[in-house]
């Protein structure tokens, strides 16, 4: 989709957009404002102590990352959660909810493992965080056996018992440096040098136990599976989460984002023709107009003639584009024939014909309009004619029989009394309507016979006629239509109903009369939404709808009163 196809597409759905997104908004902000603030704090442990080596095996630190993912779990058991519960007097807790608060991650590539707790109070969130890891400590092997422990003071008293010993000798040593000196005896020197050497002996093998003794207790500290507390919790200042702002233009951003997809869902499952530029990309064909939505649904038909409609109003303009591309299109120059037909009912074809054949009447052409819907007919109820006889009552009449007796000079003193007897004038000058007649049981052979040729041809040497218009039946119902049209070699004009002609109806339509090699003229598409034609035809009907509502009413008034309008340029 094009930008410009969004955009139209936010326009149409905009209120089902902004309802969603209210609605949303709304729901989260009532859930927000009713729930009590949550605070979360976490503390975090190392998982073996080889960070204090400084020389680190790396199998070690392999291991403290593998039993980080255990300790995980560990944490989650009721034996763990049920010692916190009762180190805390957590009596309103149970195991269940204490494990709803509790998550834990482990940071990647290393062993340290955070848990965390949310909670309403602050103050318990911390105490329970820091007690679940203190009761993991104590259910792991983190604490040492009392034999390693029985050796680990041991070696801390003769570690001091051997500082004290050092620092005696030191002591001792300085006093020999400074007495040699000072001594000039050749004996008392040798004996000085002598305690010297025993006190320099004494300090280094002191020196080197104290290396063993510490070097055993980093040996039965400096364990894989053990469990440290690096960092503990911390009472948070203020609930996690987002405000209620927030919370609520976030949910007003997602209900806006759902509504715009299921809109996109909506367009793309729906086949209909919906514009203008959906019935040329579809057909290939020129579309003649486009026709506002007008009217009620339910009104009666006359009351949809563009004589009750303003003569500027976008209905009367749109027809007379309609008018205006056909006539100069028109490639026959000496008579002018057009079937008017939808592929499927209820698509204002017969509106759309008594409207076109009204629209050129007043252009100054003498219009002939002729209900050749044999099955449903409706131009007799449009224009409240009576329809006692009509085009079945010609087309069981021979033409060049009810000419006889009559002179050839054209003029309607001068029609065929059959003929003249169906002719019904209306209340637009130089409008005349044949209506149907009555429904007979071959309505497709009827048409399609040679008769109705030369009753065409009647039309023209007999009655002042410019342009005749045929209101035919539907052409995917029956196939009347193109019958018709290829009898008496007319151009077809398709009517499209925008939202109900579906593409694959409308593409058999034009594939049904290039079967019996009649070529469509175009396309009139019919209750268009101008929403949806903003970028084609918005100014022209913000324009018309844009003049005063007086003055509308003005034109409205003498339209109807004469019956007809005078064209402008």
């Amino acid at each position: 989709m094009e930008l410009v196809q969004y955009i139209r597409l936010v326009r149409k759905w905009l209120w089902l957009i902004l309802l969603a997104a209210f609605v949303a908004g709304g729901l989260s902000f009532i859930v927000n404002t009713g729930r009590p603030p949550v605070y979360e704090t976490q503390t975090t442990l190392s998982i073996g102590r080889y960070i204090e080596s400084p020389n680190p095996d790396s199998s070690e630190i392999r291991t403290g990352i593998d039993l980080a993912q255990t300790y995980a779990q560990i944490v989650q058991t009721t034996d763990v959660l049920q010692a916190t519960i009762d180190s805390l007097n957590l009596s309103d807790m149970s195991v269940t909810d204490l494990r709803k608060l509790i998550s834990t991650r482990i940071l990647t590539g290393t062993s340290l493992l955070v848990i965390g707790i949310s909670y309403q109070d602050p103050v318990l969130a911390a105490d329970i965080a820091n007690t679940l890891a203190e009761q993991l400590i104590l259910q792991s092997p983190t604490n040492l056996t009392p034999d390693q422990q029985a050796q680990i003071d041991f070696a801390n008293a003769r570690i001091s018992e051997l500082t004290n010993q050092l620092r005696e000798s030191q002591t001792e040593l300085e006093l020999i440096n400074s007495q040699l000196e000072t001594e000039t005896d050749a004996d008392a020197i040798r004996t000085l040098r002598e305690d010297r050497n025993f006190a320099i002996e004494q300090i280094n093998q002191a020196a080197a136990t104290t290396a063993q003794f510490t070097n055993t207790i980093a040996a039965l500290q400096q364990r894989t599976n053990s469990l440290q507390i690096i960092e503990r919790a911390r009472v948070p200042t203020s609930p996690s989460g987002s405000s209620i702002v927030t919370t609520t233009l976030l949910g007003v951003m997602v209900g806006a984002a759902l509504a715009f997809g299921v809109a996109l869902l909506i367009e793309y499952l729906d086949d209909t023709i919906r514009t203008t530029e959906d019935a040329a990309q579809t057909l290939a064909l020129p579309v003649l107009g486009a026709v506002v939505r007008f009217g009620k649904k339910n009104e009666p038909y006359s009351d949809k003639l563009v004589t009750n409609q303003a003569s500027m109003s976008p209905v009367a303009e749109s027809y007379r584009t309609v008018r205006t591309n056909l006539l100069f299109s028109q490639t026959n120059q000496t008579r002018a024939v057009y079937v008017i037909t939808s592929p499927a009912p209820e698509e204002g074809k017969s509106v759309t014909a008594a409207n076109l054949a009204i629209t050129m009447a007043l252009a100054g052409l003498q219009v002939l309009l002729i209900d050749a819907d044999l099955r449903r007919p409706k131009v007799h109820d449009i224009f409240q004619l009576d329809n006692s006889v009509g085009l079945t009552t010609l087309l069981f009449a021979d033409p060049t029989t009810s000419m006889n007796g009559h002179s050839s000079r054209k003029g309607d003193e001068n029609i065929p009394s059959s003929l003249k007897a169906c002719l019904q004038n209306t209340s637009v000058p130089r409008l005349r309507v044949i209506t149907s007649g009555f429904l007979p049981s071959n309505p497709n052979e009827v048409l399609g016979s040679a008769l109705m040729q030369r009753w065409i041809d009647a039309f023209y040497a007999t009655t002042n006629v410019d342009v005749i218009i045929f209101d035919t039946p539907p052409c995917l119902m029956v196939a009347d239509s193109p019958v018709l049209a290829a009898t008496v070699k007319a151009d077809v004009i398709l009517v499209l109903d925008c939202g109900h002609t579906r593409r694959a109806g409308a593409v058999r339509a034009k594939e049904q009369f290039a079967r019996v090699g009649v070529t469509i003229r175009g396309v009139v598409v019919n209750r268009i939404n101008p929403r949806d034609e903003a970028y084609d035809y918005g100014y022209g009907y913000g324009y018309y709808y844009a003049m005063p509502e007086a003055q509308n009413g003005t034109r409205k008034g003498l339209f109807q009163r004469s019956g007809r309008s005078k064209e402008r340029t």
